[in-house]
């Protein structure tokens, strides 16, 4: 799954994945530091700008699990999404 992180977004903001899919997102920093948390699922990956990092996730449940990033202010600020499990 490719996502872009840029001035408070997440391109795309919505991800779709199979339940027991083993997923590899690669998170790719337009403009600054950021990163993707997906709390429920001990996810986490941390990109520099202009870098892309790779990290690896899997949901076994379906359901929907919000996904931010994580440095101060910015998911105040509406860098979040959704990641839909199926």
């Amino acid at each position: 799954i490719e996502v872009s992180a840029r001035s408070f977004a997440f391109d795309p903001n919505e991800v779709r994945v199979a339940a027991g899919e083993d997923v590899t997102i690669a998170l790719t920093s337009r403009d600054a530091f950021h990163d993707v948390v997906v709390d429920e699922l001990d996810a986490h990956v941390v990109a520099n700008r202009g870098e892309t990092a790779l990290g690896g996730l899997r949901a076994d449940e379906p359901g929907e699990y919000a996904f931010y990033c994580s440095v101060p202010g910015h998911r105040g600020a509406g860098m979040e999404g959704v990641l839909v499990v199926e």
